[in-house]
């Protein structure tokens, strides 16, 4: 099959926490079964970002199926804005400290931010399935581990709102997948991970 790819950083080899190697994640693992796949991918990604690579795929028709692998980003619990970040950033060491002063829970938590509300979230994922002509299949947002919304409190309140979208079109569930499958920081997928995906995909896709 031809298969296209949209995704951020968790198609992606990575060097930490720990290391996953190209040949390991599942885009590679799909072409190792002799499918043909485009991948699309962009560290750091929200669902906005990827929309905007669908200029660049206008010939619809050529694919047989199309993969969207995105959220977390979007419905990570933030103490700033992106465009608050930037302006941060910009204004170097004082900005620095004070974003290390607001990256806290309680900001967070008083703040209610994510990069993507469910509304917009919803909306573009409706633009991505009236965009192909084949199916449009999303990944839902990994299972967060009591040790992940320790460290990031509210994470999985959100994570389960937008899976509740992603949910409402074609899918492949991530509920099942094992705690091992994980890396350390909770949400990037390590080797077993890649291939348990890449199994679900092969499955959905058969």
């Amino acid at each position: 099959m031809r298969i296209l790819v949209f995704s951020d950083s968790l198609s992606l080899p990575r060097q930490s926490p720990e290391v996953c190697l190209h040949f390991e994640t599942w885009p590679e693992l799909l072409r190792a079964q002799g499918h043909e796949v485009c991948l699309c991918a962009q560290g750091g990604a929200t669902v906005r970002d990827l929309t905007k690579q669908l200029f660049y795929f206008q010939d619809s028709a050529y694919f047989d199926a199309v993969i969207v692998q995105c959220g977390i980003v979007d419905s990570a619990p933030r103490f700033a804005r992106r465009w608050e970040v930037k302006v941060l950033q910009k204004m170097g060491g004082f900005g620095r400290k004070i974003m290390n002063l607001l990256n806290t829970s309680r900001v967070r938590k008083f703040r209610k931010i994510t990069y993507t509300t469910p509304k917009d979230f919803q909306q573009f994922l409706v633009k991505w399935v009236k965009s192909f002509a084949c199916p449009v299949i999303f990944v839902e947002i990994l299972p967060v581990s009591a040790a992940y919304e320790q460290q990031l409190p509210g994470v999985l309140y959100n994570v389960e709102k937008f899976n509740t979208l992603l949910r409402a079109h074609a899918h492949i569930s991530m509920r099942d997948m094992p705690d091992h499958c994980t890396m350390s920081d909770h949400h990037h997928l390590n080797k077993e991970g890649h291939a348990y995906l890449a199994a679900r995909i092969l499955e959905k896709i058969a």
